[in-house]
């Protein structure tokens, strides 16, 4: 499967699974069925433009051909109008940095089985995808992604994941939860309401 059109179902599959529509559910609001729709989002089949375009409209998104020189322009109004809960990203230039750490993943669960730590490093991985992060915590992302890669078929493979699970948390975590830069008081006393 080519990239875009990987990158474009991952999408899809993500706005799927945040909205709690099973393949079932989509399966009948599209009119495909609920094998083709699986073996769409598992990367086994590339689906045709028209079936794509009805399982997008069924997740109420819309295909569009965007001028290059106007996307970044709508995907700020798109992240502008977003809802929070709504998980929309588009062309951000990591996207082919984090499919390649997911296929590592995936690579690795198929050599050594599926294990707590490379389930922590997908999940971390999918939910740091949907974020922006700035420089220094993708260089972090890019370091800790590279030191799995030169370590997946070495026998310190357990631990480097282990560690790089621990880590890619941590940085999960600042981003979900960032720290104020200055505690606030429970209260404050104005000079203005001082009687007498």
């Amino acid at each position: 499967m080519a990239y875009q059109s990987e990158n474009l179902i991952a999408q899809a599959r993500e706005v799927r699974e945040a909205s709690g529509v099973s393949q079932r559910a989509l399966s009948e609001r599209a009119g495909l069925t609920q094998s083709h729709i699986s073996q769409i989002e598992s990367g086994k089949i590339e689906p045709g433009l028209s079936s794509f375009i009805d399982l997008t409209r069924a997740l109420d998104l819309e295909v569009m051909l965007v001028p290059k020189k106007l996307v970044s322009a709508v995907l700020g109004l798109v992240k502008a109008q977003a809802a929070p809960d709504m998980h929309i990203h588009a062309g951000q230039p990591n996207d082919k940095r984090f499919a390649r750490a997911e296929r590592l993943v995936k690579k690795m669960k198929h050599l050594y089985g599926s294990s707590a730590d490379l389930d922590r490093i997908e999940d971390t991985l999918r939910f740091l995808r949907r974020v922006n992060l700035g420089d220094q915590e993708m260089q972090l992302v890019r370091e800790l992604i590279a030191r799995l890669e030169r370590y997946q078929a070495s026998a310190q493979a357990g631990p480097i994941s282990h560690d790089v699970a621990q880590n890619l948390q941590r940085l999960r975590n600042s981003v979900a939860h960032p720290v104020p830069s200055e505690p606030r008081p429970a209260y404050s006393l104005d000079d203005g309401d001082a009687d007498g």
